[in-house]
């Protein structure tokens, strides 16, 4: 029975002891509930962070694929331009061939069988201004839908540029604390 009775009290004594010891002070537990409030503060403002990052990160790769898009736009529109400036001075030589061509027929002064090769190349030439003038059209359609898609790429890109300033302002407020 005394071991029963010893067994009991220093049952008694540990758990008084054990609660005794759990009870923290007034002071100190507001100390605690504030470092655990700046502890969750910490903690939101650096998931804040690591979701900014992770958008910027976004918005930089987004920012990658959009300036090639516009190289690439950039580059439809320049071999477009080319080809319509070429064909147009091609136009422009045969359009000056015909007028000579003319000219020495009109002048009167070609032998007959020479007159008759005169002719007939004025009549090539008419035909091959005809066919440059059909293909230059067909130039400067693509031209144009070239320049309509590096102007729609051109504002893709400043739209992005935009949203990656706008982050980065996000994050200079995060991270100065305003």
């Amino acid at each position: 029975m005394n071991i029963a009775l010893a067994t009991t009290r220093l049952s008694v004594f540990l758990l008084t002891g054990s609660v005794a010891f759990c009870q923290i002070p007034t002071q100190d537990n507001e100390t605690l509930k504030s470092l655990l409030n700046e502890v969750h503060q910490l903690r939101m403002a650096i998931q804040s962070m690591t979701v900014a990052s992770q958008r910027v990160q976004i918005a930089l790769s987004q920012l990658q694929i959009e300036e090639g898009a516009v190289a690439r736009a950039t580059q439809r529109f320049d071999s477009a331009h080319g080809r319509c400036q070429s064909m147009a001075e091609s136009q422009q030589r045969t359009k000056a061939d015909i007028e000579r061509t003319q000219a020495a027929l009109d002048s009167g002064k070609l032998p007959e069988s020479q007159s008759k090769d005169f002719q007939s190349e004025l009549s090539r030439l008419k035909n091959s201004l005809d066919s440059q003038t059909a293909e230059e059209q067909s130039c400067q359609t693509a031209e144009t839908e070239a320049s309509g898609q590096l102007e729609d790429e051109k504002r893709k890109l400043t739209a992005l540029q935009g949203r990656i300033d706008a982050l980065d302002g996000a994050l200079e407020k995060i991270s100065t604390g305003r």
